[in-house]
């Protein structure tokens, strides 16, 4: 029987998130102001944007506190309010060199919930250790240690740009 490793991770607040959600919105109302529309619809278009904007930057209040990863792929989310919710990752986890995003079921629940994870919310060890143990948990291997480390995280991702999985094994 293999051992469960089990690790809190305690986020904070991303201000490189908060920037990116205001270069998009605000170069998608660009976009929208430069296209040739009747000057009502340009205007209700970019009315839209800019709700959309606010709705997101206000989201980023809501996002998870931390959460406790195990290596038996469940993890316990912990939000702001200090409530706790119980999951399992699911498919699409992603863990890169800057940035990682957990993707999870709350238990009882069918939708699949995301929550991105940049370099900035974490200290840069902890964001290494997140995404070695995403890596593991997602590798779909119980026998052991999975064989590489690469193949566990790339292929999910690379098989979404339909790319040939037989290339990764």
């Amino acid at each position: 029987m293999r051992r469960v490793v089990s690790r809190r991770f305690d986020f904070s607040r991303s201000p490189a998130t908060r920037a990116f959600v205001l270069v998009a919105h605000a170069a998608t109302v660009g976009l929208v102001v430069a296209l040739p529309l009747n000057p009502l619809m340009a205007a209700s278009l970019a009315l839209l944007v800019v709700a959309l904007g606010l709705k997101a930057w206000r989201g980023l209040d809501d996002a998870l506190a931390g959460v406790v990863l195990r290596s038996d792929g469940t993890l316990t989310a912990l939000a702001r309010d200090g409530r706790a919710i119980d999951g399992t990752l699911v498919a699409g986890s992603v863990a890169l060199p800057r940035y990682a995003s957990i993707a999870w079921r709350p238990d009882g629940s069918k939708g699949v919930a995301c929550e991105s994870v940049p370099a900035d919310r974490l200290p840069g060890a902890a964001h290494r250790e997140l995404r070695v143990l995403l890596r593991y948990a997602s590798s779909g291997d119980e026998a052991g240690d999975p064989a590489s480390q690469a193949r566990a995280s790339m292929s999910a991702a690379l098989s979404a740009l339909l790319w040939p999985a037989r290339r990764w094994r």
